[in-house]
């Protein structure tokens, strides 16, 4: 069973790298074989067709954005260093799949299935979840101000993870560090300033 899932798993990052370097309609099948290590027979038993594999290759980069957010949001560490592993594990994302945010996995409509679209949906808002969970831990540890929504400063935080994420990777930076502008003012901006 564990061989099973390691194929399957190798099918899907050879189809992600693929989607990503050549596109969809420029991968073949034959490709994603080759690139997995697999027989294009054994491809077919995995999945039925191109767009089942990418569907599913979606499915999974969101997963994994999932799971090292939940990893986060479950070590033992202040917010504000939680924040910083956060930038800095979507920027590893980023520059692993750099052109498949979930922005644009979304926005291949013409491509993706609804059924899929709708799937990805969900984890979205699991994945908000988890991004609130660790901005209570900021309004507990009285670093995040109490009034405003996490909900919204979860939209705010994603928001400025995915467009910081983009323009340092455009810079060739690997790393969002505590001094950066960015991080300074999204983190400087929203935390309950102490009097003196």
């Amino acid at each position: 069973m564990r061989e099973k899932n390691q194929k399957r798993q190798d099918i899907l990052n050879s189809a992600m790298t693929l989607f990503r370097d050549k596109g969809f309609h420029n991968t073949k099948m034959e490709d994603i074989a080759i690139g997995a290590g697999v027989g294009k027979g054994t491809l077919y038993e995995y999945f039925e067709s191109k767009q089942d594999v990418f569907d599913e290759a979606c499915i999974e980069y969101v997963d994994v954005i999932i799971e090292n957010i939940e990893y986060v949001s479950n070590i033992d560490d202040t917010f504000k260093n939680k924040l910083l592993i956060l930038f800095n594990g979507k920027l590893k994302m980023e520059s692993e799949f750099a052109d498949m945010s979930i922005d644009n996995v979304l926005s291949s409509k013409n491509i993706i299935s609804e059924k899929t679209i709708k799937t990805i949906i969900g984890k979205i808002t699991e994945m908000y979840s988890l991004i609130c969970k660790i901005i209570d831990q900021g309004k507990e540890e009285g670093v995040v101000k109490k009034n405003i929504q996490s909900e919204v400063l979860a939209c705010l935080i994603v928001g400025t993870l995915g467009e910081y994420s983009r323009l340092k990777l455009q810079n060739k930076e690997k790393e969002i560090k505590e001094d950066d502008v960015i991080f300074d003012l999204l983190y400087n901006g929203f935390a309950v300033k102490h009097q003196q």
